[in-house]
């Protein structure tokens, strides 16, 4: 019995420690920030001409994660960029269903439905430069990315 814990374990831990080895970092320099995304999911798509972020894929394009800056030309503040993503689906997208938000000092999430996806955006306000990521993947495989989404959330600095 003590051999079968001591597998077991040690199973788990080389699990971990394999799980957290696919994950690769994507910093971007012009604005200051990084996120950590499962390297053997997500493909890079390379980093827009710009360089203000870019788009990571799934090979079959189910899921897709967008990770971008900007500078807060109009000087809103966060609270008002909230309001305006939280309102999203109500006015111009009748398909977009908010389902969770909240608000916290110098971030935010919204997260809810596009037609049968599952979305989840990050918003952080520093150096009066809005730096998100927006991740979107279908319902039905919850299983595979919700974990990634807490991984993606938990990873970006900004």
């Amino acid at each position: 019995m003590r051999y079968i814990f001591i597998f077991l374990t040690f199973a788990l831990l080389t699990q971990r420690a394999f799980a957290d080895d696919v994950y690769k970092t994507y910093h971007n320099a012009r604005f200051g920030y990084s996120i950590a995304y499962p390297g053997d999911i997500l493909y890079p798509q390379g980093e827009s001409d710009n360089g203000d972020g870019q788009k990571l894929v799934s090979k079959n394009a189910e899921a897709s994660l967008l990770v971008y800056g900007s500078n807060n030309a109009l000087n809103q503040s966060l609270q008002e960029l909230y309001l305006e993503e939280s309102r999203r689906g109500r006015d111009d997208n009748q398909t977009k269903i908010v389902t969770y938000k909240v608000l916290k000092n110098n971030w935010f999430v919204i997260s809810g439905y596009n037609h049968r996806n599952i979305f989840y955006q990050k918003t952080i306000l520093n150096n009066n430069q809005f730096k998100s990521f927006y991740f979107e993947y279908p319902e039905s495989k919850r299983k595979i990315y919700d974990p990634i989404t807490n991984h993606l959330a938990r990873s970006f600095k900004g």
